[in-house]
This record gives C-alpha cells, sequence and structure tokens, in this order.
C-alpha cells in the first residue's frame, strides 16, 4: 500500500538508487519526545521522528526511535530551562559527523566511527508545533516566559510594561512606573490606592486616629 505516495515515473536505475541512497541520509525532520533519559540529568532524550519512511515499493513505516537524544537548552554559563513532558514537539537535526564521542567529552573529540548524516547522530530542539499543540492565548508582544495554557507567566511587554501572573495573582509594573499588585497601586512616588482605601506612607487616610484630641467641630492637623 504506497498511501498516497507518489513515486518518480519514468526514472532511471541511477535516479532511483540515488533516491533510495538519499533516505539514508539525515539532515532534520520533526518528531517528539517519549520520555527524559535518567530524569533528565543529562539533558537526553528518547526521541520519536515524525515522519514515515516510505521504502522502495511505496510501503511506509515508522522509524524506530532514537535513544540518548542531546535536547536543546539555550546559553552558556546562564541558560534556559524548561520542563520537558512526554509529546513534547520540535526539530530533529543530525550531525554530519559521529557524535558519539562528543557527548562525553565536549571540546574537539574523536571520531571513533565513520558514520555521516546519520539517524543515531541526532539533537532535539522542542518548540516548533503541529496545528495540534499551537499555544492558546498566543500574543505576539514583546517576550513572554509561560505555561502552555497561558495562565502563568512572566512578560516583557512591547509597550515597557512587564506583567508576572499566575491564577491567584499578579504584578505589573506598568510604563508610567507605576506597580500593580492584586489591584493595589504603588506609585513611583511610594503612594498606595487600594480598591477600597489610600494610603500615603504609613498612614491609612481612612481609618488614621488621632489621640488627645477633645471632640468637638474643629479639625485635627496633619497626621505626625
Amino acid at each position: 500500500m504506497n498511501n498516497g505516495y507518489k513515486q518518480t515515473t519514468g526514472s532511471s536505475p541511477l535516479k532511483t538508487g540515488f533516491r533510495e541512497m538519499l533516505k539514508s541520509v539525515y539532515t532534520s525532520v520533526p518528531g517528539h519526545v517519549i520520555a527524559l533519559i535518567d530524569n533528565g540529568s543529562k539533558q537526553r532524550a528518547q526521541i520519536q521522528v515524525g515522519i514515515e519512511r516510505v521504502d522502495i515499493n511505496g510501503a511506509s513505516f515508522a522509524l524506530k526511535p532514537i535513544i540518548d537524544v542531546p535536547i536543546h537548552f539555550p546559553g552558556g554559563d546562564y541558560c534556559v530551562e524548561y520542563e520537558i513532558q512526554s509529546g513534547c514537539e520540535g526539530m530533529i537535526f543530525f550531525s554530519q559527523r559521529c557524535v558519539d564521542d562528543w557527548k562525553n567529552t565536549g571540546g574537539i573529540a574523536q571520531n571513533p566511527i565513520g558514520r555521516l548524516h546519520d539517524l543515531q547522530d541526532a539533537f532535539f530542539v522542542p518548540g516548533f508545533r503541529s496545528d495540534n499543540n499551537v499555544l492558546p492565548d498566543f500574543q505576539n508582544n514583546g517576550i513572554r516566559l509561560r505555561n502552555k495554557a497561558g495562565d502563568q507567566f512572566a512578560w516583557l511587554k512591547s509597550d515597557g510594561s512587564i506583567f508576572v501572573e499566575n491564577p491567584l495573582g499578579h504584578i505589573r509594573l506598568m510604563p508610567n512606573g507605576n506597580v500593580i499588585i492584586n489591584g493595589v497601586t504603588i506609585t513611583p512616588e511610594s503612594l498606595v490606592t487600594t480598591p477600597n482605601n489610600v494610603i500615603t506612607g504609613s498612614v491609612n487616610v481612612n481609618t488614621h486616629r488621632h489621640t488627645g484630641v477633645e471632640t468637638g467641630g474643629g479639625n485635627s492637623g496633619l497626621p505626625l
């Protein structure tokens, strides 16, 4: 069964042979994580190639999982770490040389096996997404570090504001310098406004009282 796969008609044996040879040359292909290895201690995973392979007769089949694949976490001495779960989609890239020794030593490693663009020399970059796995509530605005649901994030917006939120609370630094914490506003001059009270410094104007003042129709002086 060819599953709709189109074979080139009228190809010469040379072209057919060259095409079959190219099927063993790996450059990049989408895929997903099956599982982390050793609970992620080495930042490697088992990866499943996301595109079926088609043999010379037109029959399609899934490739076996690739084991011990390094996962991309951006940075050097300062880096970005994020959770990787089974099913995480991304792109698989393949080294043009064997990376067995490099994975253990780094630097300039020996090349013990003459592999070229081989399935075993894979690297995985998370984040390339199919239609079934796109991010909900995507905002093309600044940069946002978020969970998939979009209800937990740290967001540097293009207007100069910074939002930090989770389902139970928020902190927002506005372009004018005001800070809003769960509805409480703090100005750059340290004036604090709540939904029900106005507070200046440490004095709540709605509840502040003076001692040693005789009751009458006059007003007391300013708070000390």
